[in-house]
């Protein structure tokens, strides 16, 4: 543990972090090991350590009177159950490794000052987990990780300045993104590739990487293999790379993996066969959240549709039944066929707060190959490829938008 530097005990408990050993890379994985060491005679109970427990972090820019990153657990307002914590024995340690990867895509190059600090947390029934004394801020030493910029960007001759004019370019959504890309050739796949990676961030940062895999999927079949390139040196957005992938050589005309096939051979002829839509059921709730209040759709085969909807503050839900027209079941089909409903998935583990998880369950047929449930975060659904379908089922159900989309059709 010589490598850790420890911040002051308080009530027995130390927290540290280990210092890196080499520099970070812009874009790539940065994680830090945070160490909590129990010097008491008690046994302690600290949230964060749990392996597999949901843990969401909190990054705080510098201020005037705190002239260095905060980083801390950002769950402290939920009430976490008796599995959201470890019991440290005394003289014992825990570790754990906090994901900054996407805190510092956009910072740049340099020196940072960061410290890690443990606030509060509350536990659920006769939980009593460790809780830091009233105006005391047990926190780590300031701990400094250096930023170098990006080295695949470097090599492949895209240097700050013009990543910089790239990014502007990106964000701003300007139309001449994509001759920019193209005039950099297998540079400018590069830049793109590991933006995609941001995709995994939340709020403006996910935007951003939506539309480089849009850009992508306009550059051809090469992007995929920048996206495998990026993918290797950004393993902290694994999930999205994973995405992006499938969703390229979808766009690029390759046929459907072996696990998705079953899947999207039964939704053709579903489409084409309006006699074997007995067991297709379709479940659309794009909202349940107290601040929101609650939207959901029931779609049976025979077109008949139940709407529960109960807006924020109401006890009740009020519920009412229609019938799609055949046209408007086959319109729905063809729409999810389209757009690949089942390459869709999530990839982001936390959300904004009170930001919506829509939920779409499709039934085809009887048994597993023929059945999905796909649970993302709002974000995820309105601005990447699954956008235009999270448009389409919200029109869909709502009286006053369906003639616009018969007039579409």
């Amino acid at each position: 543990m010589s490598d850790v530097t420890f911040g002051e005990a308080h009530g027995g408990v130390r927290f540290g972090l280990r210092r890196p050993k080499r520099e970070f890379e812009a874009g790539s994985s940065i994680v830090l090991e945070l160490v909590c060491e129990n010097r008491s005679s008690e046994p302690v109970r600290v949230f964060g350590f749990a392996v597999g427990y949901p843990r969401s972090l909190r990054v705080s820019p510098p201020k005037l009177n705190r002239p260095y990153i905060r980083v801390s657990f950002g769950d402290t307002p939920v009430l976490h159950p008796p599995d959201a914590f470890v019991t440290i024995p005394p003289g014992e340690w825990a570790v754990t490794g906090l994901d900054l990867s996407f805190a510092f895509d956009r910072r740049g190059v340099g020196l940072w000052p960061i410290a890690f600090a443990y606030d509060a947390i509350r536990g659920t029934g006769r939980i009593a987990p460790f809780t830091p004394a009233p105006g005391v801020e047990l926190s780590t030493p300031v701990v400094e990780i250096a930023i170098s910029g990006p080295r695949s960007l470097r090599e492949h001759g895209i240097d700050e300045a013009r990543e910089n004019t790239l990014d502007r370019m990106l964000q701003d959504g300007e139309p001449m993104l994509l001759d920019a890309l193209k005039h950099h050739g297998p540079s400018g796949y590069a830049y793109a590739a590991r933006r995609v990676g941001r995709i995994s961030a939340s709020g403006v940062e996910s935007h951003v990487g939506f539309r480089a895999l849009a850009a992508l999927s306009r550059l051809g079949p090469e992007a995929i293999a920048a996206v495998a390139e990026a993918r290797v040196d950004m393993p902290h957005a694994e999930p999205a790379f994973r995405f992006a992938d499938k969703w390229l050589r979808h766009r690029f005309g390759e046929p459907p993996s072996a696990l998705d096939l079953p899947f999207a051979t039964m939704l053709e002829r579903l489409a084409d066969q309006p006699e074997m839509r007995g067991n297709f059921l379709l479940v659309w709730q794009p909202c349940d959240l107290a601040i929101h209040g609650t939207r959901r759709v029931d779609l049976l085969g025979s077109g008949d549709a139940i709407v529960s909807i109960r807006p924020p503050g109401a006890a009740m839900a009020s519920t009412t039944r229609t019938m799609l027209t055949s046209a408007e079941l086959q319109g729905l089909l063809v729409q999810l066929r389209r757009e690949a409903v089942y390459l869709l998935e999530p990839m982001r583990e936390q959300g904004l707060p009170d930001e919506p998880r829509p939920t779409l369950e499709i039934q085809l047929a009887l048994g597993d190959p023929f059945i999905r449930r796909i649970a993302a975060w709002n974000g995820e659904w309105r601005q990447g490829p699954a956008a235009g379908l999270a448009d389409y089922l919200d029109r869909l159900f709502d009286p006053a938008a369906r003639s616009s989309l018969a007039q579409a059709r």
